[in-house]
């Protein structure tokens, strides 16, 4: 028995010096003496062979040398250093919520106490605003003192002294008459100012954006009845151009937003309150806020589109804002930039069209022509950036966005019959463009615009005016163009379902226009009932010789639609002799195409010769 444990141990000690070598091998193509999870040796087998030196080392020192130990603490970090998103901890913590409640009650109460002592006559408004400006400072310089050690708690502070300041600016003018308004204004600027470069500073957005919400609010905050829409509109832009200048830098989203939505209410609020008849020059009421919206629509659609361009060129030096975040999570941040811009490309020209038509009282067909060169532009661009890298998906959007303003135009410049016969056109020529370079963006766009030109078409179809001459007049020549139309661009779909549903479409529009034109003449019924008829015959022979069993389908449905017809509307609208006649002459037509049934069909004819050659 002592031979066989000796023998047992022998054996333990060779399979642990084995062990030992390998590991010994790994560590040297290592740089660290770290083995990591990823590598060929699984965890598995490092722990059996511990385990297995510690009970050989219950029986005997074999004589091997030690095998190092990893540390605990880089064992637990694996060595991709990819990190998983996590809430911030201080979202976790009670802090994150304590500090921002805290502020938000100091704040409300310096507002209750300046309400309370004027109430209560105790100290003159000199005092008020003194105190409110001394714990502003002394927010500030708390918060620029502490941001090393507690950032989180810094940016409270730091945000709370900038509310302060807007708070004693506009108590100093507005409630107390204090400080002239250039002073009050100056003021106000500069804590705008302030809280811009904080932000930049301590890379915050939160500040940029208290900032920019003050920078907006502070005309109406400092509103007087002798103030200058131009200085407004300059204004404006100036707080524009700053946040514009940070979110290139920065790339805060949220800042974007902020600036889209603060420029142009601010712009919606000038024109609510109405503007003088009389139109001025560039630097007048109507142009410098024309200037504006402008300026507005160049910096919400090209500033994100010029950023994305520095950034694909040099992705170190405009690196995204969450880049200190692991790779998914930049890549998810990309994403969401790239919609935002999508939403901003489409968004910005139609909103500076809206509010540029409020302006200028001017006709329709010129703003189409405006419209129409807004769309060039947006061409243009998309042939740029359609030849760039990793652009695909942007450039479509400027695609899709001139094809939107194209339509706009032709609906301010034609109306009516033109204006369908132009947009069917507009239409065909999308599809045939997109289905020749399989876009699909441009593809989905081409089905938008049908379906608004077939949604137009449906109204049309239910109207009851009659015009002079049925059938050759333009409405229904328009109306005819469409139908063929909407029938000829399924040749080049691809997807049955695309081109049943489009023929189908088609052909019930097509049955309408039947019975609009005719109904009108007079027992108008009666010839609607030999249209369909012979439309349906028509089919179906052409159904019969093509051996197109859907098509023939098709033919027998409407014939059947026929039938009802003639019992359900003819029967009771139609003079005796009319339904006599249509009665006969339908049932002896469909007697003569039963008869020929089998002789008109190519598809039968085919298969019987097939049987008769294999008999």
């Amino acid at each position: 028995m002592s031979d066989q444990n000796d023998k047992n141990l022998n054996d333990r000690v060779e399979q642990l010096e084995k062990r030992v070598e390998e590991l010994q091998h790994l560590l040297k193509q290592l740089d660290e003496p770290l083995i990591p999870k990823e590598q060929n040796l699984p965890e598995e087998v490092a722990k059996e062979s511990l385990q297995s030196e510690t009970h050989s080392r219950e029986h005997v020192q074999p004589p091997v040398s030690p095998t190092p130990k990893p540390s605990a603490a880089p064992s637990q970090k694996p060595l991709s250093g990819r990190k998983t998103f996590q809430i911030p901890e201080n979202m976790q913590t009670s802090e994150f919520w304590l500090n921002k409640i805290g502020i938000g009650l100091l704040l409300f109460g310096v507002v209750f106490l300046f309400k309370y002592s004027i109430d209560q006559g105790w100290i003159t408004p000199v005092i008020r605003v003194t105190f409110g400006l001394a714990l502003a400072i002394a927010l500030l310089v708390v918060g620029l003192r502490i941001y090393s050690k507690r950032p989180h708690f810094s940016q409270v502070l730091l945000g709370g002294a900038i509310a302060a300041f807007y708070i004693c600016g506009f108590s100093a003018f507005q409630l107390y008459t204090l400080i002239s308004h250039p002073v009050a204004f100056v003021f106000m600027v500069s804590v705008t100012t302030l809280a811009f470069v904080l932000s930049l500073k301590q890379n915050e957005a939160i500040l940029s954006l208290i900032g920019a919400i003050g920078g907006f609010g502070t005309p109406f905050l400092l509103y007087t009845e002798s103030g200058s829409l131009p200085g407004l509109v300059g204004y404006t832009c100036l707080i524009l151009a700053g946040t514009g200048a940070i979110y290139f830098y920065r790339g805060w989203r949220s800042l974007l937003w902020v600036s889209f939505l603060g420029g142009w209410i601010v712009f919606w609020i000038v024109l609510s309150n109405g503007l003088p008849n009389e139109i001025y020059g560039l630097f007048g009421d109507h142009g410098s806020l024309q200037s504006g919206i402008v300026f507005a629509w160049l910096t919400f659609w090209a500033m994100p589109v010029i950023r994305k361009i520095a950034k694909a060129n040099n992705p170190n030096r405009w690196p995204l804002p969450s880049s200190e975040l692991s790779e998914e999570i930049s890549e998810k941040t990309d994403k969401s930039m790239d919609r935002q811009i999508h939403i901003l490309s489409v968004s910005t020209p139609l909103i500076s069209l809206l509010l540029s038509m409020q302006i200028w009282s001017i006709s329709d067909e010129s703003w189409g022509w405006i419209t129409m060169g807004m769309a060039f532009i947006y061409g243009l661009v998309y042939l740029k950036l359609k030849r760039l890298d990793s652009f695909t998906n942007i450039a479509h959007t400027h695609s899709l966005t001139g094809i939107l303003l194209i339509t706009i135009a032709f609906c301010l410049i034609l109306d009516g019959d033109l204006l369908l016969f132009i947009l069917a056109i507009e239409a065909t020529v999308l599809t045939v463009i997109a289905h020749r370079f399989s876009d699909t963006i441009l593809i989905k766009a081409s089905h938008i615009l049908f379906v608004i030109v077939g949604l137009w078409l449906w109204g049309r179809l239910n109207q009851t005016s009659t015009p002079a001459t049925v059938v050759f007049n333009s409405r229904a020549l328009t109306d005819l163009w469409v139908i063929c139309v909407s029938f000829g661009v399924t040749l080049l779909f691809k997807t049955s379902l695309e081109k049943n549903l489009y023929r189908f479409i088609a052909h019930v529009a097509l049955l309408g226009w039947f019975a609009r034109e005719l109904h009108s003449l007079p027992n108008g019924q009666g010839y609607v009932t030999i249209a369909w008829g012979i439309y349906a015959l028509t089919l179906l022979i052409i159904g019969l010789r093509l051996n197109q069993g859907q098509l023939r389908n098709v033919a027998v449905g409407t014939l059947v639609l026929v039938v009802g017809k003639l019992f359900i509307v003819d029967l009771a609208q139609l003079k005796a002799l009319w339904r006599i006649l249509l009665f006969l002459g339908f049932g002896g037509v469909f007697l003569i195409v039963s008869y020929y049934f089998q002789t008109l069909w190519k598809g039968d004819s085919k298969a019987s010769e097939n049987s008769t050659t294999s008999m």
